[in-house]
């Protein structure tokens, strides 16, 4: 909502710059292209920050949650505000997670800990569910972040003193529960801001990947003929994909047949690989794409 005159709504794309902008030295497969849902996404992420509200973000694999978060932290604020990546395996302990945090923070008096005077920690935690179950039920890396959510400090893990965590501000990313990842506990979930990511609709993934192949066609120097090709390539490689999801199910003796939007990207990309140069014609494009779509998806397969 624009708070201009009387005020009007408008649409999330509206409020950003929709034009996909490299940066110095970013490679077009690292690009994040403006939708209304990085819009939207990045609003409410920037929102929580600058109220110090806690944020988890949970969605399907694939879907950028990581992406999001990590664009956000390395370019997106001030200089004020210094960014701490954790990332949770099966394997994480609490032990490790706080030797990991209280390794980048400052000790600023006896007991006190936080980032340099000025500053204020974003620590983004990835995968956030996915630490195992210990004997009794909990995560013990998951209670140590509920520890200073609801506390405020830790406990010096060689003489048990008080440790008191300032200016640190904790972001997360999850999947939702299922195949090694558990459910959170409420006492957590209490503290933070959910926000739920969906998967792309397919306007969003056609705009996204071709604004992708279309600008790399054309930086590319590829013959025009081809250049017209970019939106038939993004057209093919979709439905390619909606038809694996659709049919190629996973079953106990086929667990891996589990696909997302990261093989369409490896199709994608490995289309984009090819020299424009070098491109030859229409017949030369569509082997190579064939070429992709079974290294990505054919390759998986199994007979029976």
């Amino acid at each position: 909502f624009e708070c201009k005159g009387k005020g009007k709504w408008i649409k999330w794309l509206q409020t950003i710059n929709s034009d996909l902008v490299l940066r110095p030295g970013q490679k077009l497969k690292d690009a994040i292209v403006p939708t209304t849902d990085t819009a939207r996404y990045t609003f409410l992420m920037d929102l929580c920050i600058r109220n110090e509200i806690p944020v988890l973000f949970v969605g399907p694999t694939g879907t950028g949650k990581s992406v999001y978060i990590k664009d956000k932290l390395m370019n997106g604020l001030e200089d004020t505000y210094q960014p701490l990546f954790v990332t949770y395996s099966a394997q994480t302990t609490a032990n490790q997670t706080q030797d990991f945090v209280l390794a980048k923070l400052d000790k600023r008096r006896k007991g006190v800990f936080g980032p340099r005077m000025g500053q204020k920690c974003i620590a983004f935690v990835d995968d956030l569910n996915m630490p195992a179950l210990e004997k009794y039920g909990a995560q013990p890396p998951i209670e140590l972040l509920r520890q200073y959510l609801d506390h405020g400090f830790w406990y010096d893990l060689n003489d048990t003193s008080r440790m008191d965590l300032v200016d640190v501000l904790f972001v997360a990313a999850m999947g939702p529960p299922g195949g090694g990842r558990n459910p959170i506990s409420t006492r957590l979930q209490r503290h933070v801001n959910i926000i739920s990511i969906t998967e792309f609709d397919d306007d969003t993934m056609g705009r996204i990947f071709n604004t992708i192949v279309s600008k790399a066609f054309k930086e590319g120097n590829f013959p025009m003929d081809l250049q017209g090709m970019a939106t038939n390539v993004v057209q093919a490689t979709m439905h390619v994909y909606k038809s694996a999801i659709a049919n190629l199910l996973p079953t106990p003796t086929k667990s891996h047949y589990t696909f997302n939007l990261r093989d369409f990207a490896r199709v994608v990309n490995g289309v984009l690989l090819m020299d424009g140069t070098r491109a030859g014609d229409k017949g030369k494009l569509c082997r190579l794409w064939c070429h992709e779509v079974y290294r990505v998806f054919g390759d998986r397969l199994v007979f029976e």
